[in-house]
C-alpha cells in the first residue's frame, strides 16, 4: 500500500487549527475533517487495485503462447555396414509419412586416420550427420533421413557418396532404394497461396485415402493459432471414391512470405496424423 503524504496531513492540521482558533463556524469547522476522511479513504481503496493491475500486467506479458509440433513419430531405425567402395542398400517398404533413418558404418582397416569428405546424399536422402576422421582399426558412420510424406506410392532411388582421403578407395558411394508404400493420394501436398494483399487468396487440397488404409479426417490443427491462414475441410466424392477437399485461405494483410504446417488428424491407427505444408507469397 502506499504511504499517506504526511506534508499534505500537515497542511491539513495547521488549517484545522487556524480555524478553530478564528471561531469560524461549525460548517467551517468540519470541512477539513471531512476532506481528510474522504482523502484516507481514497488511499486505501486506489493503492490496493493499483498493485493488483500492475500484477496482473505483468503476468499477461509472461503468458506463453502456444505451438503444436505435431504428433511423436518413432523413427524407423536400421544399420548397415559398408565393406566396399562400391555398395548398395535396399531399404524395407515404408509408409508414407514414416521417419526413416539409417547408418551406414564404415570401418578403418587402414594404418592412418581415415577422413571423409564431401559427404553428400540425394533426393528423398538427407545426410543429418557423419563422422569427419575414423582412426585405425575404428569405425565411424554416415547418417542419413529419409523423408516419405509427399512420396506414397513412389520409390527414393538414389546414391549417398563421400570422398576420402584414402587412395585405394578414394569416393565411397551407396546407391539406396525404398518403396514408399501410399496412406492417401494428397493433390497438391504442398499448397501455394501465392497473390498480392488486395485479392483474396483461396487454394484447395485433394485428399483421397488409400482403399489399403480407409481412414476419416476427424480434425486438422496448424502450428500456431492465429496464424496466417484459415482453413476447412468437407468430405466429397472423387471419381466415385470418398475423398476430402481442404481449402486453405490466406489472411496475412501484408507483404512477405511465410510457411505453415497443417496437421490432418485421422482414425487411421497406422497413420493417426499427416502433414500438408502451406507456403505464402504475398505480394504488393
Amino acid at each position: 500500500m502506499r504511504m499517506l503524504d504526511m506534508g499534505k496531513f500537515a497542511d491539513i492540521q495547521c488549517y484545522l487549527k487556524v480555524i478553530i482558533k478564528s471561531g469560524g463556524f461549525k460548517m467551517r469547522t468540519e470541512m477539513p475533517f471531512i476532506f481528510l476522511a474522504v482523502w484516507l479513504c481514497f488511499l486505501l481503496v486506489v493503492s490496493p487495485l493499483a498493485c493488483k493491475k500492475t500484477e496482473n500486467s505483468g503476468n499477461d506479458r509472461k503468458r506463453p503462447i502456444k505451438f503444436y509440433a505435431g504428433q511423436d513419430i518413432k523413427p524407423v531405425y536400421s544399420r548397415s555396414k559398408v565393406e566396399k567402395a562400391k555398395s548398395e542398400y535396399i531399404f524395407e517398404p515404408a509408409l508414407q509419412g514414416d521417419l526413416v533413418k539409417h547408418d551406414f558404418i564404415i570401418e578403418n582397416t587402414a594404418m592412418a586416420p581415415l577422413e571423409l569428405n564431401d559427404v553428400e546424399g540425394c533426393c528423398g536422402c538427407f545426410v543429418e550427420s557423419y563422422t569427419q576422421k575414423i582412426p585405425p582399426g575404428e569405425s565411424g558412420a554416415i547418417s542419413v533421413l529419409l523423408l516419405t510424406d509427399s512420396r506414397g506410392g513412389d520409390i527414393i532411388d538414389g546414391r549417398v557418396r563421400a570422398k576420402t582421403n584414402d587412395p585405394t578407395r578414394p569416393e565411397i558411394t551407396i546407391d539406396v532404394q525404398m518403396k514408399v508404400k501410399e496412406f492417401a493420394d494428397l493433390n497438391p501436398y504442398r499448397v501455394w497461396l501465392k497473390g498480392s494483399v488486395d485479392e483474396e487468396i483461396v487454394e484447395k487440397c485433394i485428399v483421397i485415402p488409400n482403399e489399403n488404409y480407409p481412414f476419416n479426417i476427424t480434425d486438422i490443427k496448424n502450428r500456431a493459432p492465429g496464424g496466417w491462414i484459415d482453413y476447412s475441410y468437407e468430405e466429397i466424392q472423387k471419381n466415385g471414391r470418398k475423398a476430402y477437399e481442404i481449402t486453405v485461405k490466406n489472411t496475412k494483410e501484408n507483404t512477405g512470405n511465410y510457411q505453415e504446417v497443417l496437421f490432418v488428424q485421422t482414425d487411421h491407427s497406422a497413420r493417426p496424423e499427416f502433414k500438408i505444408r502451406v507456403e505464402g507469397r504475398i505480394t504488393e
